[in-house]
C-alpha cells in the first residue's frame, strides 16, 4: 500500500476529530475540538503528522507535545494519540508514523520519548514496547470538575 506521512493541516481536522472520538470512545464537541486543534497546529511544541492514502485520505494520526521539564534537565516529546483506521492496520503505518515522528524529535533536540496508554489497551502496549519503548512509569490521574 502506498501511502504518505506529512505535516497535519486544518483541512485535515475533521479526519483528526474522528480517529480522536474513536479513540476515546467519546464524542468531543466539534467546534471546541477545531480550536484547539487549530492552535495546537500552529504551535511549535506540538507535532501533528498525518498518513495519507494514495487516494489522498486521511489513514492515520500521530500528536505529540513537547516541553523542558525540570526534572529531566532538557526536551522531552510525549504521544498524545496515536491512530490508524481500522482498514489500514497492520500495513506498517503506525510504524511509520512513529518513525517519522522521532525523526522529527531528534532534529529538534529532544532526548526523550515518553508514550502512555490506558491499562486496558494491551495491544497498544506491545506496539509501544515493540517499537523500543520501555515501561518505566505508572500514570496516575484524577478528574478536575
Amino acid at each position: 500500500m502506498t501511502y504518505l506521512i506529512r505535516v497535519a493541516e486544518e483541512k485535515d481536522i475533521p479526519a483528526v476529530y474522528n480517529f480522536v472520538c474513536l479513540l476515546e470512545e467519546t464524542g468531543f464537541n466539534y467546534n471546541d475540538f477545531e480550536i484547539i486543534c487549530c492552535r495546537n497546529i500552529t504551535n511549535r511544541d506540538y507535532y501533528y503528522l498525518v498518513a495519507q492514502s494514495a487516494a489522498g485520505a486521511v489513514i492515520g494520526f500521530i500528536s505529540c507535545h513537547t516541553q523542558s521539564l525540570l526534572h529531566h534537565c532538557g526536551k522531552v516529546a510525549e504521544i498524545q494519540e496515536l491512530f490508524v483506521d481500522d482498514k489500514y492496520r497492520k500495513l506498517g503505518i503506525g510504524i511509520a508514523l512513529l518513525k517519522a515522528l522521532e525523526e522529527k524529535l531528534l532534529a529538534n533536540n529532544c532526548f526523550l520519548f515518553e508514550v502512555t496508554a490506558q491499562n486496558k489497551r494491551e495491544q497498544t502496549h506491545r506496539f509501544y514496547k515493540d517499537n523500543g519503548f520501555i515501561q518505566s512509569h505508572q500514570k496516575f490521574t484524577k478528574q478536575l470538575s
